[in-house]
């Protein structure tokens, strides 16, 4: 009881009534260290400001982990950057981020139209949006048969299949020549390679512009998923 106590109370934040259970508050934090800004908006609105100034001569606590001002840190796009990076090595996940924004602001900009969008971030998630599925297909037995029945799909999911789509579409579109066929012919010139960062701004343009290959598979489908709706009765149910 006394524990559910002390706990609602740290939560409320409310630390000078714990002190009447005598309990010690501590923190390994002493008090004259400040809290960090965690979004770029609250330092750019202090900027040339004396409150800019005091910020930066006074002792700032360490910040949270998860915490970054790093442009692309939205929860989307920090799923997508999880993906990107399957060779599970994160700082050239980052590296590979960081290209794929440039360039898709540097083609977006050298077409040379005012109305035309250059945010990276927006273009990124617009283009998940268009390739996510509505649907999803799941396998189910029946008797000695197998159908492939169509079921709701959880948004997280959704997501999840959008970015891999993306991914998989643009690693299968380089066509990079393989140590093999270098191998097999040796006298060949070795045709320059494209990179990953390279196929995925296209992409992700293409699907930004709801075209390309993810957004084909995508409509391809669901092109099964209404065919195969008269299996429906079959889904499970939990």
């Amino acid at each position: 009881m006394l524990r559910n106590s002390l706990t609602q109370l740290c939560r409320a934040g409310r630390t000078t009534e714990i002190e009447g259970f005598g309990i010690r508050w501590m923190s390994m934090w002493p008090s004259r260290f400040e809290s960090p800004l965690e979004d770029m908006k609250e330092l750019n609105a202090i900027r040339k400001t004396p409150e800019y100034t005091r910020k930066s001569a006074v002792p700032i606590k360490a910040a949270s982990p998860d915490i970054s001002s790093v442009y692309f840190q939205d929860p989307i796009l920090k799923k997508f950057t999880k993906m990107v990076q399957a060779h599970n090595n994160a700082m050239l996940g980052e590296q590979i981020m960081i290209k794929l924004y440039n360039n898709i602001k540097a083609t977006q900009i050298a077409k040379g139209k005012d109305n035309i969008e250059t945010d990276p971030s927006v273009i990124i998630k617009t283009a998940i949006e268009n390739v996510r599925p509505v649907m999803r297909l799941e396998k189910v037995k029946v008797g000695a048969v197998i159908y492939m029945v169509p079921a709701p799909i959880t948004t997280t999911r959704s997501y999840f299949e959008g970015m891999r789509w993306i991914h998989a579409s643009a690693r299968d579109n380089r066509n990079n020549p393989r140590w093999v066929w270098r191998v097999q012919n040796p006298d060949e010139p070795v045709p320059k390679s494209t990179s990953i960062w390279d196929a995925l701004a296209s992409e992700i343009l293409d699907a930004y512009n709801n075209t390309g290959r993810a957004v084909n598979k995508k409509t391809e489908y669901h092109r099964i998923c209404e065919q195969n709706r008269a299996y429906a009765h079959y889904r499970r149910t939990k």
